[in-house]
């Protein structure tokens, strides 16, 4: 076996003469946003809730939460508003708290386009929202954190 000397992605050895590191990977801002959602005890499959704009080139980080004990619909879909499960789809049942990235996992480090599974990063924002995959089965509501963390 040989010997080696290697870096890892951030580090300005591996780069030589190729110049820096992604800032986004070394000295990236964490944001957070706090928020909640609320369906009604009518609404309807096909419903769809906004929940917030992300840059298309964020890390999620694995504080993101979404809380779905309260929601009211059985199963909780999160991704775009044409994919209803690009980020999570999961049975209410399965938990009160929903991490869709955790460290170390195979979304953890990759920007926020190739966590949904797109083909290529759009530029610019990237809704995610809530669908209803069936109708409520009574009025909820879904407090969320995401963090992420971006260059700006």
């Amino acid at each position: 076996m040989p010997v080696v000397t290697k870096a890892s992605n951030v580090s300005t050895r591996a780069r030589g003469s190729a110049g820096y590191a992604d800032p986004q990977a070394t000295a990236g801002l964490l944001r957070i946003i706090t928020g909640t959602v609320l369906n009604a005890s009518d609404d309807s499959n096909g419903s769809k809730f906004h929940l917030c704009d992300l840059p298309s080139d964020c890390y999620l980080d694995e504080g993101t939460l979404f809380d779905v004990e309260n929601l009211g619909f059985a199963t909780v879909n999160i991704g775009t508003e044409s994919d209803i499960d690009a980020l999570i789809t999961i049975a209410k049942s399965s938990g009160n708290t929903v991490t869709p990235v955790a460290f170390g996992d195979a979304k953890h480090g990759k920007e926020l386009w190739e966590v949904l599974g797109l083909s290529a990063n759009p530029g610019g924002f990237i809704g995610l929202w809530l669908h209803a995959s069936g109708n409520a089965t009574g009025a909820g509501n879904m407090p969320f954190r995401i963090k992420y963390v971006h260059r700006s």
